[in-house]
Parts: C-alpha cells; structure tokens; sequence
C-alpha cells in the first residue's frame, strides 16, 4: 500500500539546471530524431560493451492508444550532465574505470495467494494502486530473466570493467513474508524456486476466474472482467499455473548486497507486523472486501490500532472472504531472521552474509559497509520497518565514524576544516528512500525517544564529506537523477540516482560504472538494462523467460500509474554524470578477469 510514485509536478519541478540540461538535450526517450541518432553514434563509438543493454536496443509499445504489443526499438544515447562540473575534452582516451555496479531495486517478489494483500482496496485508487497489479503473479520468473541479463553482460558497457557486485535497494520482497524472502534468496543464490503458498500446484487467489470477481483480470478464456472490457486485456491460458510452477535459476554471477527497504520489513510495506497479524497471513481466511458499510479509513485505523479484533472478526466470518489453504511460510520475518537467512545463504556467488554479519542479530538496525571496489567504499543505510522514512541517532552515528574513517579531511558540524590523517576512498551510499521521500516514519516502539534524521536533515550532514560521490536508491519506482550541490561551496555536491522498479514498467536495473578521468573530474555511466526476456509475448511459451516476457508487456499497460513519469526522462536514463574528484584518486590495479560463463539457462 505504499505511495509508488511521485506527483507530477514533483517529478517535473527539479532543479533549474536540469531543466535547462533538458533542453538542450534535443530528443525524448519516446521519439526518434537526428539529434538522438547523431548523439548515439557518438555514444557506440566510445562505448566498449554496449550489446545488451539499451545503449544498443530498447524495448517499447508499439503504440501509445489501447492495449499495446511490445516491440524492439533503437537505444539510448548518452547524455552527459554538466550541473556538478565541467567535462573537460579528450576524457575518454583517459578514462580508468574504478568501479562497476548493478544497481537492482524494488524487485518485490510478490505472494498473491497471500491472506495478507488487501487487493479489494486497489479500486479506490491512489495511494492504494499498489494492492494488485495484473502481472504480480510473475515476479519471480522477472527477477530471474534479470539474473540471466546480468550474468550474460557480464562487464560495465561503457568500460568493460568487469561487475564487481550487485546491490539490490529495499524491496526485495512485498509483504515481510518469509516465504518472499526464501524466493528472493535463491532466485540469487541459484536453484529451484517454488513461487506458491497454500495448496500445491493450486493457484488460491483473486485472478481465478472461478472466483467471479470483474475486479481483476482473469487471464483464462471466457472471463469476464474489467480489465478486459475497459483496458483491453486478453486470453493467457493457463498462465496462473504456469506461474506458480517449480523452475531452476542460475546464480548471479557475481556478488550481491541487498538493503532493507519498507515492504522487507512492513506489512504491504506500511503496517507494523503483530502476532494477531501473523496469524490472518497463515490462516485459511483471505479477506475479500471490508465489512458491509464500513469505511477504509475506519479499516486502517482498526489494522494499525487493534489488530486483535481484527483477527478475531476475520475469523469469526465478519469480513468477505474466500477459504483457502493456510500456510505457515507466510509468517513475517523478524530482522533476526533477515539477517539469519542471509548468513545462511551459499559461500558462492557471495559474499558471505551479502553484507550482514553475525553482529547484526544485535544490532538496532541493519545498516552496514563493504568494499564495492579498491578505493571505493559502499555504504547500505537501513531505511526500512521503523527506519522507513527517516534514519536514527545510533545509524547516523555510525554514518559519520565510517565516512570518517576513509577520508583524509572533512568538515564538522561548525564547519570547521578537520584533518584526520586517513587514507581516502570514494563512498557510494545505497539505501532504498532518499530524501525527497525521507519526511518521517512510525515511532519504533523499542526506541520511542531516538532523534530521529529527515532526507534534508541528513544531506546537510552528507556535504560535509567530501568523498561522498552518489546516493543510489529506489522506492518511488520512476527513473530520476538529480544533482546535490553542496550550497556551503565547501564540497563538490553528489548525484542522487533513483531508478525504477522490477514490478512496475518499464522494469529495467541500471549499471553504474565509476570513472576517473585523469583531469581532476570523476564520471559516472548510468546505463538502463532490460532483463533477458524477449519484447514480443507467447501465450504458449510457459519458460521463465516466456512468462517474464508477459509480465513486461502487463506491466506496459497496466492503466494505474504513469508510464511517462516512471520511465523517466533523457537526463534519466543513459547518462554520463560528471563531478569534480575531492582528492587525486590511486590508478586502480589491474584489473580482475571477466568472470566465468555461467550453466546454460535451464529456467
């Protein structure tokens, strides 16, 4: 139920000089004109592994009216972003790659069996669009086509360097479900997934045709519905089945760090978990609509205040339901359990505990760093459950010591120059909200008195470090990025880059390759990737990568949400974002071979 998109006059508002940038820039990610056809020649000469990505090919509807096919389209060219520093001229013959990251973020594998959706309040529109989209079914089989993408690319398109990890920003599941967590895991890790609860080989929930519910979309023939009458949607025999069959994933092929966002550690991203809760996700009850005369907001209240009864009048047949088979595994997951299930996890692809370590079955919030590259230091702040919406005293505390810790000068809260002798990184900082959407969260009941830090609160605090290059996040699943200067003048400012979901359209990751160019700036290539599914659909093709394809092209025309806002603009996307270097960076060592080829995709 959380807020998945910016308004509009948000998203367009931004800075003065990305409007101006905008302008100038002479296409759109929709058109095709000489300027982008000149400007991505200009983008494949210099580009050393752009096959792939969309650098090379798009994916786009064939058509802006009705319910559209998806077709292949030309790439993006990159757009080079002026606002933090002047590019100086000749830089790609200089270039040394520092680093080279996939960003994953809002993946949101999905149970939609689950008693625990509230799909009945999507029709009520914002901000409930998120309780049912018509593709949620599939999300496991997309975050596996993105699996194989990443493991064929293998290395940054522009450098080529090698990945050297991916980081996945909050999200990762839906519902602080465990068997969520389970499906997120392996889809990673590599091995057999099992995208279904409740009954086996069954699908139990509010697409099945024999429910009788035109709310949603039935993908069966002969349903009825108004997603096929009002928004053209059509016959997937057989496609729920299909959805929640068994199917063998590869493992990435590199090493991954996931970041706790709001969905991982709140119930539909929103509630604070309870036993009573607890037991409606694993019970046999799944709610269908609110009870007779009742109003949502007196529902909500009811869920957030006196869960209990709630439970009880579930039970007790107050509220429309259907039965269906209870299961266990929809229990929500404790942080101790996040933090167990990721040291669980195989030695390969890595890294052990993908971050977390046994210190953080203590820990008050699960925040950490880990070396992303030589000389470049990430950062995974903890903005999900209680954290969501803002950052507490201790997390923030920890902030400071550690960026401390890599920088050789910084400036204190006076802002008095402060020179500590250490030897100096880059920092990027991950987390899954970033500050336009850090403006206060539910009081944790375990620390009711913390200070508690906002998004302003928090960049004022992160100008003060000078090695800080980027923020990387999710959560409004759109494409955005924006410049941060540091007003003081004291530092050179960072980017904030923001990139869409998995779940959502256009579902796409972004690769973020970090460079020295040997003048005194630093630059870093955002490059949008497709996951490996096919543009064009077939109904009869159950693979992994068949059905990824139908989620993308459901995903293309499902009507809630703005498909423009989410996609972004073409400041947004392939983009070279310049800033000036704090410090003269190290050339890296040689660098690492490409990694090894990974088992034929058997998905």
């Amino acid at each position: 139920m959380t807020a998945r998109r910016m308004s509009r006059r948000t998203f367009l508002r931004g800075t003065a000089a990305s409007a101006a940038l905008a302008a100038t820039v002479g296409w759109a990610p929709s058109l095709w004109t000489p300027a982008r056809a000149l400007a991505l020649r200009a983008t494949l000469a210099t580009s050393l592994n752009p096959a792939g990505t969309t650098l090379a090919e798009t994916i786009v509807r064939a058509s802006s009216t009705g319910y559209s096919p998806l077709t292949y389209g030309p790439g993006w060219p990159i757009v080079v972003r002026t606002e933090l520093a002047a590019p100086r001229r000749d830089r790609a013959d200089r270039r040394v790659a520092l680093a080279s990251v996939v960003h994953l973020t809002d993946v949101h594998l999905i149970d939609a069996q689950s008693p625990g959706r509230v799909e009945f309040l999507d029709p009520i529109g914002d901000p409930f669009t998120a309780a049912f989209r018509p593709h949620e079914t599939l999300t496991a089989q997309v975050q596996s086509s993105m699996v194989q993408r990443i493991n064929t690319l293998a290395a940054g398109p522009v450098t080529a360097r090698p990945f050297d990890c991916a980081v996945s920003t909050g999200d990762n599941i839906d519902n602080q479900q465990w068997n969520e967590l389970q499906w997120f895991l392996t889809v990673l890790d590599g091995g057999v997934v099992k995208p279904n609860s409740g009954a086996t080989g069954v699908y139990e929930g509010v697409q099945d045709a024999a429910w009788g519910d035109p709310r949603y979309w039935h993908p069966e023939p002969g349903s009825t519905d108004i997603w096929r009458s009002d928004h053209g949607f059509g016959d997937y025999p057989g496609l729920l089945n299909a959805a929640i069959t068994p199917f063998t994933t590869p493992p990435l092929s590199i090493p991954w760090y996931s970041t706790y966002g709001n969905h991982d550690g709140l119930i539909q991203g929103n509630l604070p978990t309870s036993a009573a809760l607890d037991d409606v996700l694993t019970s046999a009850y799944k709610i269908t609509d609110l009870k007779p005369g009742q109003r949502v907001a007196d529902f909500l209240v009811a869920m957030f205040t006196d869960a209990p009864t709630v439970r009880d009048e579930v039970f007790a047949g107050a509220y429309p339901h259907r039965i269906v088979t209870p299961d266990p595994a929809r229990r929500t997951v404790k942080t101790t359990e996040w933090v167990q299930a990721h040291l669980d996890s195989p030695p390969v692809p890595g890294p052990a505990g993908h971050g977390y370590t046994l210190d953080h079955l203590e820990l008050p919030a699960l925040y950490y760093e880990f070396q992303v590259a030589p000389g470049v230091l990430g950062i995974s702040m903890d903005t999900g459950g209680f954290n969501s919406g803002s950052i507490g005293q201790v997390q923030l505390d920890w902030i400071e010591r550690t960026l401390q810790r890599v920088h050789s000068r910084y400036f204190d809260e006076a802002g008095n120059l402060v020179r500590t002798g250490n030897t100096d990184q880059l920092v990027i900082l991950f987390s899954h909200f970033n500050m336009r959407s850090m403006q206060g969260s539910i009081t944790d009941p375990n620390n009711p008195t913390e200070r508690r830090y906002t998004g302003d609160e928090l960049v004022s605090v992160f100008h003060r470090y000078p090695n800080i290059v980027a923020w990387v996040n999710g959560h409004h699943h759109v494409n955005q990025i924006e410049p941060v200067p540091d007003p003081t003048g004291r530092t050179q400012g960072f980017w904030d880059i923001n990139t869409c979901s998995h779940v959502d359209w256009p579902s796409m990751a972004r690769v973020i390759e970090l460079v020295d160019n040997r003048d005194g700036t630093l630059s870093l290539f955002c490059t949008m990737i497709e996951h490996g599914a096919p543009a064009q659909t077939d109904p009869d093709d159950t693979s992994v990568l068949g059905l990824a394809a139908i989620s993308r092209e459901l995903a293309a025309n499902d009507p809630q949400g703005d498909k423009v806002l989410r996609l972004g603009r073409a400041i947004d996307l392939n983009v070279e974002l310049v800033i000036s270097a704090p410090y003269a960076v190290e050339p890296p060592p040689a660098a690492v071979p490409v990694p090894v080829a990974q088992p034929a995709f058997t998905g």
